[in-house]
């Protein structure tokens, strides 16, 4: 009988190792807060998750010189990987359920990463090194949909036991199991609950050779796994 899974963080793959900028050159003392030139490297990376997280890309192309379509691609695969995120936590399975039951999950990912809340509030200079210091809200995923989430669940299980899916191939329970949790939940993630702020340190590696600033894929995750908290 389905019951739900208990769901592990997978970081989403966010491309960020070609995400660069020459920002060489700018600052103050090191071990300070920079003035000249703070913003640039505040907007590199609020701009980078503004692409990813709001589909808002302006201020990324600017930046890093991608193109539109590259910038699309970026948080269309970012919001596919949430929404697989999203199936494993609610125990959907994404490889038998219709391409509806995976529109409507990708649908909540859009609208769930479109309430992120995150600011850059400090950087910091060490050398070539620079720190940048977002703060984030978490959004609060199982805050927000627990309790309609568990009684669709055991409504769903209520009905299974009844023998209404006595009948039923393997996907058309399964289908059915996502259609019912799908009802239950789906309007509560357009007003998402949070959690208390956080800051997230975000070190920017400096490419000599090239002049340039890069965020790797381990401080990109850094930064994925806070802004929505999956746990329960």
């Amino acid at each position: 009988m389905k019951t739900p899974a208990i769901w592990k963080k997978t970081a989403a793959v966010l491309a960020a190792a070609c995400l660069v900028l020459g920002l060489a050159g700018c600052g103050s003392d090191e071990g300070e807060s920079i003035s000249s030139g703070r913003e640039a490297y505040q907007d590199y990376v609020i701009g980078i998750m503004d692409a990813n997280y709001l589909g808002q890309y302006d201020s990324y192309m600017q930046l890093t010189g991608a193109s539109e379509e590259e910038a699309q691609s970026i948080y269309n695969a970012n919001i596919q990987d949430f929404a697989a995120s999203i199936e494993e936590a609610f125990s959907i399975e994404s490889d038998v359920v219709s391409q509806t039951i995976k529109d409507r999950v990708s649908q909540m990912a859009v609208t769930i990463y479109s309430q992120t809340k995150y600011q850059a509030v400090d950087v910091i200079r060490d050398g070539d090194i620079y720190t940048v210091t977002v703060e984030i809200e978490p959004i609060d995923f199982f805050g927000t949909v627990q309790d309609q989430f568990s009684a669709a669940v055991d409504a769903f299980n209520t009905r299974a036991k009844d023998g209404e899916f006595d009948e039923s191939s393997d996907a058309e329970y399964e289908e059915a199991y996502a259609q019912a949790v799908l009802d239950a939940v789906e309007s509560l993630v357009s007003s998402v609950s949070y959690d208390s702020a956080v800051q997230v340190d975000i070190t920017l590696d400096y490419d000599a050779e090239n002049n340039l600033y890069t965020i790797s894929d381990e401080q990109m995750e850094a930064l994925d796994s806070r802004v929505v908290n999956m746990s329960r």
